[in-house]
This record gives C-alpha cells, sequence and structure tokens, in this order.
C-alpha cells in the first residue's frame, strides 16, 4: 500500500505541475493511467487527503489535486487541514465553525480578525482557511494567497504603505519606478495581514476603501484600482485595541484563538506528540520520550504558546541528538534533562495535576516515534525491581551530573524516578498472599515482622493495603538489610517531602525501623525509613476519583448552596467526585463563566461532567465550556440534593455522562417522591461492612446480598451488608479504603478478588459449594461477639454506677481511644480499652463521691519522661470533667499513662 501511496502522489504531482490548465485527475483517471483497482486509489486518495497533502476540489466527479502552486512563494505550505487540525472537536470548534461560516458566506466570504497571543498558530489557521476556500470552489485553484507582517514596516509608516498598496515613480524619494503592492498581487485571493494593528491610521482608512468599494490607490496615483481580496487580519492586541472602531466594524467576523494554558492537556499532549513526529521525520532517527520528559513538557508554563512548544522540543531533541550519537545509539532518546530548565520546572507541578496527566501519559511509559511516516507507539517499562536498584540511581545521578545539571533539579528530577521505581516494582505483584513461597526468598522472621507492621499500619491509618504491597515491602526491606550490612549508601531524593507530607506513614516506618535495628543488629539510615514510608502511601492513590469516572459539579445561585449539597453527596455516596460553584447574586456573569470554567478544567478527570443547575446563566454555561474547553459536559437543570447524590452514585459505575444523565432523568419523579432504596443502600449504617460485589450491575450485587442473609439469617445490629456495582479491583479498593475511614470491612463476597490484604475475600463458587456459609457465618460471629462484649461492660457499668448516663459515657470513651490512637500513635488493642473504661469509670465514680485519691510515687518521673502524653490525655480528658464536673487529679493522668505502656509492651 505504501507504494500505491507514493505512485498516487507523484502522479498527481506531474500531472497538476505539467499540465496548468487541469484543475486535478479523478479517482477512475488515475486508477486507469496507473492500472490500478478503483477501490485501492480511492483508499489511497482519501489517506492523502486525510494528512493535508492533496485537495478535493467540490466538483462532480471530485477533484483530487496538489497544494496549488504560489509563484510569489510568500506562503509556506501546510499538510493540515481544518479535519487534521488539533482541538477540531475541543478548543477549536468554535473557531472551525466560525472560519468556514466566513469563507462560504456568499458570494466571496467574509473578511475575519483573528485574535489571539503569539505563537497560537494565526498564520497557520489563517492558511488552512484559504485551503477550506480553495477545496469548497470558493476560490480557484490559482488563486493567490499572500501573507504580509506589518510589524516588518511598523518603523517606517510610508514605507509600510507603499509595500502594501504599491507606488507611482517619483511618489517619495527613492521611488525611481512604478511597482505593485502586496494588495495588487492578493487580489483574487487572500490577503493575510499579520499584526494588522502596527498598520497606522491612515493605513487602516485606506483599507477601508478597499473593503467597502473593492478599490485602492497606490501611493504618488491619482487613479483607482480593483482588487476582489478576502482580508484576514491577525492581531495579538485585544479588539478593541490599536486598531480604529471604525476599522473593526467593518470586519464583521472575529475569532478568538485560545493560549496554549486554556487548551486541554489532551491536545497539548498530542500537539506534543505531532512535533516529535516531525522531528523524527527530520533527523531520520527513531525518538525515545521518557515519561519525566512528557510530564515536563505538558505542564511547564509557556508563554510563546504552541510555537514555544515546537522549539523547545527542537532543543530537546538536538540535545538528545548529539549525546546519543557520541554514544553511539541508533535510536535517540530525549529525557528530561535534555530540555532547557523552565522545562523542568513543569515538573513542580506534576504533584498537583498528576491524576490527570497520568490519565494520558501512563506510568513508565515511553513513547517512540519512528521517522517512517511520523508513526509512534507506546513502550511501557514492566521489569521488576533490580538487584542493583541502589547502584541504579548512583548512576543515574552520575550520569545527570554530566549533563550539567544542578544539584537541586537532580534532586528533583530523581524524586519521579524514585516514585516510578516504587509504582513499577508494585505491579509487578499480583494474587494472592503465598508465604510458603515467599519464605524460600525471604526470612520468615521478616515475614512476620512486615506482616505485623502493615496490620498495625492499616489500624493507624485507617487504610487498607492491597497484597502487592505486602510482597513488595518483605522483598525490598530483605534487599535494603543486605546493603546496609554491607556498608552501602542509601539515598532516598524523596525524603524530604515523605517527612512533610507523609508524616503518619514516616512516624510508623520510624518506629519499624526500630524493630528492624533490635531483630537484625542494624542502623537503618532515615533515607531507607523514607523508602518503607513510600510502600505505606503506594495505594493511597485509591483514595481519590478513579481515572476516567466523570465527575459531578452543582452550579447555583447563593453563598453556600452548591457547597452544601455537595458536602451531603460526597458525604453520604464516599466517592469524592461531587465539586461545588457557588455564585453570588450580584456576581457579574463573565467572572462567574470564567471561574466555573477553572473548576471545570482543574477537577475534569477524562470522564467527562455532569453540570447541575438551579437557573438562569448557569444553564448556558455548559455548552459554552464544552466548546471552548472539548470537555464533554451534560446539563441538568432543577437541582435537588437526592438528585446530586444520584449523579455521585451513577458516576463512580458508568463510564459514560450520557449513560449517567439518561438513569438519573428516568428518576426525576422517584427523586421527588423519597430518598432511592439504592442510595440508602450504599449507606454504611453500622460499624462492620460485608461488601457483595457484582461486575454485571448493582441488581447482581443486591440478590448475593439477599441470598447471603436468607441463608445465615443476618438480623444484626452490628453487621451490615452493602451490595456495590464495580468494574474492576481498582474501583473496589478505592471503595474499600473509604469506607474503612470509620468503619471495619470484614469480607468481600462476589466475583472479582481485589486482593486486598488483611480483609478475606469469598468468591461467589466458593459461596455457592459451602451450602451453609459456614465461612460467613465465623466472621458475621467474630464480629458481633466483639460488639457483644463492648455491650455487656457498657451494661455492667449501668447497673453498677446507677444515674450514670452510659450512653454518652461510652461515646466519651470511644472519642477518645480514637484520639490516643491517631495523635499518640499508641495501639489500644481490645483488652487494654476494656481495662481503660473501667479505670475511667471508677475515675468518675470516685471523683463524684469526692473519694481521696491514693498518691502516685512515680508522677514526677512519669511526667517528666511521658511529657507530650501527659498534656495530651490532661487535655483529651477536659470532656469528660465538663460533662461529669468532675476534674482529674495528676495521678489519675498517670494511671492512664501507665495502662497506656502496657499497651505497647509486646
Amino acid at each position: 500500500m505504501k507504494k500505491v501511496k507514493e505512485r498516487v502522489l507523484q502522479y498527481l504531482v506531474e500531472q497538476c505541475s505539467n499540465k496548468k490548465t487541469v484543475k486535478g485527475c479523478t479517482t477512475q483517471e488515475i486508477a486507469d493511467a496507473l492500472s490500478l483497482q478503483r477501490s485501492n486509489v480511492s483508499a489511497v486518495l482519501n489517506k492523502l487527503y486525510a494528512e493535508g497533502k492533496v485537495f478535493k476540489l467540490k466538483t462532480k466527479p471530485v477533484l483530487y489535486t496538489v497544494s496549488p502552486l504560489d509563484d510569489n512563494r510568500n506562503v509556506r505550505r501546510t499538510n493540515l487541514s481544518f479535519d487534521t487540525l488539533i482541538g477540531k472537536e475541543g478548543s477549536l470548534k468554535k473557531c472551525i465553525q466560525l472560519a468556514k461560516a466566513a469563507i462560504l458566506y456568499p458570494p466571496r466570504g467574509l473578511h475575519v480578525l483573528l485574535l489571539g497571543p503569539t505563537g497560537v498558530g494565526k498564520t497557520m489557521f489563517a492558511e488552512i482557511m484559504y485551503k477550506f476556500a480553495v477545496e469548497k470552489g470558493v476560490l480557484s485553484l490559482n488563486s493567490p494567497f499572500v501573507a504580509f507582517n506589518c510589524a516588518d514596516y511598523a518603523n517606517n509608516p510610508q514605507l509600510l504603505l507603499a509595500q502594501l498598496f504599491g507606488y507611482k515613480k517619483g511618489a517619495f524619494t527613492g521611488a525611481d519606478r512604478d511597482k505593485a503592492g502586496i494588495v495588487d498581487r492578493a487580489n483574487g485571493g487572500i490577503l493575510f495581514l499579520d499584526e494588522i494593528h502596527r498598520l497606522p491610521p491612515e493605513g487602516q482608512e485606506m483599507l477601508f476603501m478597499l473593503i467597502d468599494k473593492g478599490v485602492y490607490t497606490p501611493l504618488g496615483d491619482g487613479n483607482a484600482k480593483k482588487s476582489d481580496i478576502l482580508i484576514i487580519g491577525a492581531t495579538t492586541e485585544s479588539e478593541g485595541g490599536a486598531l480604529l472602531s471604525t476599522f473593526t466594524r467593518r470586519i464583521p467576523i472575529t475569532i478568538t484563538i485560545p493560549p496554549l494554558k486554556e487548551r486541554p492537556f489532551g491536545e497539548r499532549f498530542e500537539l506534543i506528540c505531532q512535533f516529535f513526529k516531525v522531528e523524527s521525520a527530520r533527523i531520520g532517527k527513531e525518538i525515545i520520550v521518557t515519561a519525566n520528559a512528557l510530564r515536563g513538557l505538558m505542564l511547564y508554563d509557556c508563554p510563546g504558546n504552541i510555537g514555544q512548544l515546537k522549539s523547545d522540543i527542537q532543543l530537546g531533541c538536538a540535545n538528545a541528538f548529539l549525546r546519543c550519537i557520541s554514544k553511539g545509539k541508533k535510536r535517540i532518546e530525549a529525557d528530561i534533562e535534555d530540555f532547557s530548565s523552565e522545562v523542568r520546572k513543569g515538573l513542580v507541578l506534576y504533584k498537583n495535576n498528576s491524576q490527570i496527566i497520568d490519565e494520558i501519559i501512563k506510568e513508565d511509559i515511553k513513547l517512540s516515534f519512528s521517522p517512517k511516516e511520523g508513526k509512534f507507539q507506546i513502550e511501557f517499562d514492566d521489569s521488576s525491581l533490580p538487584d542493583s536498584f541502589y547502584e541504579d540511581i548512583e548512576k543515574r545521578v552520575q550520569e545527570l551530573r554530566e549533563h550539567g545539571i544542578d544539584e537541586k533539579d537532580i534532586e528533583f528530577i530523581m524524586s519521579f524516578e524514585i516514585e516510578s521505581y516504587f509504582k513499577k516494582f508494585i505491579r509487578t505483584f499480583a494474587g494472592e498472599v503465598k508465604k510458603e513461597e515467599l519464605a524460600k526468598i525471604v526470612d520468615r522472621k521478616l515475614i512476620n515482622l512486615v506482616e505485623d507492621f502493615l496490620n498495625t499500619a492499616s489500624e493507624k491509618l485507617r487504610r487498607v493495603f492491597s497484597s502487592k504491597v505486602f510482597y513488595g515491602l518483605c522483598l525490598h526491606i530483605s534487599s535494603s538489610i543486605e546493603r546496609i550490612k554491607k556498608n552501602k549508601r542509601i539515598t532516598n531524593h524523596n525524603l524530604k517531602e515523605i517527612i512533610e507530607k507523609n508524616a503518619e506513614e514516616y512516624a510508623l516506618a520510624l518506629c519499624f525501623a526500630e524493630t528492624l535495628e533490635k531483630e537484625y543488629g542494624i542502623k537503618v539510615p532515615l533515607d531507607e525509613v523514607g523508602f518503607i514510608s513510600m510502600f505505606l502511601c503506594i495505594d493511597s492513590d485509591y483514595c481519590g476519583v478513579e481515572e476516567n469516572m466523570p465527575i459531578v459539579v452543582v452550579a447555583m445561585h447563593g453563598s453556600s448552596t452548591a457547597s452544601s449539597m455537595a458536602e451531603v453527596a460526597n458525604k453520604l455516596v464516599g466517592a469524592g467526585n461531587v465539586y461545588a460553584y457557588d455564585m453570588s447574586l450580584d456576581k457579574d456573569p463573565k467572572v462567574a463563566y470564567g471561574e466555573l470554567k477553572d473548576l471545570i478544567i482543574k477537577k475534569h478527570q477524562g470522564g467527562g461532567v455532569i453540570l447541575l443547575v438551579d437557573m438562569g446563566s448557569l444553564g448556558m454555561f455548559g455548552e459554552l465550556i464544552s466548546e471552548e474547553t472539548g470537555i464533554k459536559i451534560k446539563v441538568l437543570d432543577m437541582v435537588t440534593t437526592i438528585m446530586v447524590i444520584e449523579c455521585a452514585r451513577k458516576a463512580t459505575m458508568l463510564r459514560d455522562v450520557n449513560e449517567v444523565c439518561e438513569e438519573v432523568k428516568d428518576s426525576i419523579v422517584y427523586f421527588r417522591s423519597r430518598v432511592p432504596s439504592s442510595v440508602r443502600s450504599i449507606i454504611p449504617r453500622r460499624e462492620n461492612i460485608i461488601l457483595t460485589v457484582c461486575t454485571t450491575g448493582e441488581g447482581s450485587a443486591v440478590k448475593l446480598k439477599n441470598l447471603i442473609e436468607e441463608k445465615i439469617g443476618l438480623n444484626s445490629e452490628h453487621v451490615q451488608i452493602i451490595p456495590v456495582a464495580a468494574s474492576d479491583s481498582k474501583y473496589i479498593r478505592s471503595y474499600v479504603n473509604r469506607l474503612s475511614k470509620d468503619k471495619k470491612i470484614l469480607a468481600i463476597v462476589g466475583a472479582i478478588n481485589p486482593n486486598i490484604y488483611g480483609i478475606p475475600f469469598i468468591s461467589i463458587s466458593e459461596l455457592l459449594i459451602d451450602n451453609n456459609f459456614n465461612r460467613i457465618k465465623e466472621i458475621v460471629a467474630k464480629a458481633e461477639s466483639t460488639t457483644d462484649l463492648y455491650k455487656d461492660i457498657f451494661r455492667m457499668l449501668s447497673s453498677e454506677l446507677p444515674g450514670f448516663d452510659i450512653e454518652t459515657f461510652q461515646k466519651l470513651c470511644m472519642e477518645f481511644f480514637d484520639k490516643i490512637e491517631v495523635c499518640l500513635k499508641i495501639n489500644v488493642n481490645l483488652d487494654k480499652k476494656i481495662g481503660l473504661i473501667l479505670h475511667i469509670a471508677c475515675a468518675v465514680d470516685r471523683l463524684k463521691k469526692q473519694i481521696k485519691i491514693q498518691k502516685y510515687s512515680c508522677k514526677e518521673e512519669i511526667k517528666q519522661k511521658y511529657t507530650e502524653e501527659f498534656k495530651f490525655i490532661k487535655s483529651e480528658l477536659t470532656d469528660f470533667e465538663k460533662y461529669y464536673n468532675v476534674a482529674f487529679p495528676e495521678e489519675e493522668i498517670c494511671n492512664i499513662i501507665t495502662i497506656l505502656k502496657e499497651v505497647c509492651i509486646e
């Protein structure tokens, strides 16, 4: 097919250049001349047209031709067309619609003014308008396109006007002959005036006559000349800036081309790929682009817009070319250090944009651009953890130093490379935990230590961990211990950020490091503590909005109406996918539009937006923002809280905003009568949860829930079964993480095993084979026995301490324990909780009865050794003191610290 394509294009070039009377060739003519099948020729011509290499003239039959000849050589030929323009269905959709309307308006089109900052592509856009005019028969094939930059002569207004309109001999000093101007050369075609605001007022006035009457007068000539042209002006100024109002009134269509920062990330990625394809073809070698380089290019501040983006990519490719060629490499690998410092600064913004960027640039992705027809492919680096990981870090740092990168930038770049390593490393493990297999390569004692550590971390952080984390941590620490024993250096360029942003994880890792030091007789460096912390953070990504999931934006008039609805929906559904925009009644609609657009761009996750509005201009914003940004937006009006809840819930299960809206619309009447039972079912009411999960829809999960309840006769006050419709295990992990913040997940039943460490999974087949559901019964019985034990304790206290208000006391105790675990990082197990409940109850009773408290012999020692704990407990006991109108003496605080200290002793 490639040879056929080359033959067809070559034939068209020869025919259209040698026979100027021939406008083009039909498909059949080409097929006959080259002895080819007509269908093959048609396919090739359509492909060439899509690539912008041939014109398709609007005739019967359709004629194909190459780009029109430009005898004046003033036009930079382009292979682009509106059909191939990046952003044609997104940020440039409205621009293209206006451009086409201007060209097609009878009889000869309308004059156009293009607005936009430097580098957005105004000249290219004008050339595409010209190409479109030729294809549609508005202009003839040989009609000229003449471009003129008014800024070239801006310092000499007379010379500028002479160049534009021509002059007669003797019109001014140095005019020794007649000369035709740009306007004359553009007759019958399009005149593109770039930087048109640099035209002096008299020049603009001369254009009045040309636009109004189709005539102009060369300098020094008393006779007017005719010129039939279509004017496309371009300016970086605002429409009401340097141009006369009398002039702008004569240009009926204004098109504003958006700057790069206002275009969606997806379009920027396409532009980046396009420029790399061009560079690959230019140098004739394959170019590999790393993930960090792509992240930097996607996020850096690029004030010069597309023009600067292209130049910066050329510079990066040139540096990469020089480096790789000097090392004899056949492929050119462009990494972040090959680009300017401005591009490298783009990585700073990655943390805040990682989710939306990683939708486009997957973890560890590399793009491979081939010089052959500009093709590119995606490569993934899925290799497992190398034994020489730390040596590889040292080697990479040395490589960056050789490139002249300063130490600050090296530290920053390495932080991303280390993160990529962890994500790559964790991905290599899957399936259930098999300790026997793991014990063949990892010390069994270490396996037990890691297991205890993850159990503690799960309880402290209220977060679940996948089996991958358990496997990865065991292997990583095993490797690290060997390195430490050999006195080899460990460097973690992420350490500072981990300590600042993940203090809880770091504190837990620090405690675990002390355990490793005792068990293995080593000194664990803080950098390694940082690595251990990263394992605890790796699954936290599942807590956020899932990639490609639609989001819900509530936009309403008032100071906090939308915020209140969003807060309720996020709390009840737990997906964190609802965002609010409150529009005050006196706010300018233009300002509101900009703010809402910025919110949608920032929060958009790639799956579209359901915009819920109340009234007025907000209802119109959705379509306008969608046209401008290319983000798919569906609008529903007359919003209610129940509608927000249902949209949030459906958005977690469906991946298309149209489907979400249709299902919600079908439920509108239902909304107004009562809360749907399906919404109620996912709001946890009890402490202990069993999840039933199905991929075929929520209905199947509900049936599974009903089957379990029927089989085991579940009518518990302590255990609740929640049905969940999930498309993959990642969503299940995300949902479990959200629930586990304040609930305990006892088990997951379904078809998908999410491999969550510490939570039993029961497959549907296992459930059906076990006719009596014995495993489920055991799990429920264990949960109920723990809860019943609490009930028994408080029931006993109620009988022993009449008038004590046990219900309030229970609430105060549970809050007290939670604060101790979170703030003091002390694990309060069940036995010690019961001991503290009894101790505090008796202490309150003694204080109310004013019974003298026995002195604590080690009080000063306890206060000195546990200063922070003492202050914290004294502060947190104030809730008990206020309610029961008592004051805890220091002796009682020391007693509580002693109990808590015993809790920590294994």
